[in-house]
């Protein structure tokens, strides 16, 4: 989880009437993630369970989405971060998603379109936000958003991270949501630390360069 996309978490949550029950799937929090991965802090007086395919920190339940181990309609929130690029099937674990899910809860789900290659152990999709949105069917109410730099459209075009806010009922006011993140966004940008800067500057200009000879390549990838 990156920073800009923990603070858009973070106002989203502060938005709602405080949950009984929450869900996390994909909840364990890797290296150098204690503390932008871990979300039980943000509600202090609700049960919030953490669901992952392997144990670590962060995780109270080993098993699989696509098969959930509660009741039908036993949580107020289901939250699913950076996890669904991971899944082979992610359909059948958003069905699983709405199936947990009060009739009159939220889910908040997030991925990445634009976003380099990882294995967490596997990578296999990217979103836009209408793609990610699709995958929820029992919802009314949402509010789809991108999470990018603005430059050259990117947030509008190729946003780095794609969050969907769905919901029934009055978990949020879509108006007031909306207002409140735009309304936020020196928030949510933060501080990019300027060694980072150089960095990407430096990309562009070896981008810049290497146009001058221009050309396609291929690239093979291991077969499991």
């Amino acid at each position: 989880m990156t920073k800009e996309l923990r603070r858009v978490i973070e106002i989203v949550i502060a938005q709602m009437k405080c949950p009984k029950r929450v869900l996390e799937i994909g909840s364990r929090t890797t290296k150098n993630q204690e503390e932008l991965g871990n979300l039980r802090g943000l509600f202090p007086q609700s049960e919030f369970v953490g669901l992952d395919m392997q144990k670590g920190s962060g995780v109270d339940v080993v098993a699989d989405a696509s098969a959930l181990p509660f009741e039908s309609k036993s949580f107020d929130l289901v939250l699913c971060l950076e996890t669904l690029e991971h899944c082979e099937r992610p359909w059948e674990i958003t069905a699983e998603i709405e199936r947990v899910s009060k009739g009159n809860g939220g889910i908040i789900l997030s991925s990445q379109q634009n976003f380099p290659l990882h294995m967490h152990p596997s990578d296999y999709f990217r979103y836009t936000p209408y793609g990610l949105s699709a995958l929820i069917k029992t919802r009314n109410n949402r509010v789809m958003m991108g999470i990018s730099p603005p430059f050259d459209r990117e947030v509008e075009l190729n946003p780095r991270h794609v969050v969907v806010i769905a919901w029934n009922g009055k978990v949020w006011e879509e108006q007031k949501l909306k207002r409140t993140l735009k309304a936020a966004e020196p928030i949510i940008s933060g501080h990019k630390p300027y060694r980072h800067r150089v960095s990407d500057w430096y990309k562009i200009m070896r981008r810049a360069w290497n146009e001058i000879n221009f050309r396609f390549a291929v690239k093979f990838f291991p077969y499991k």
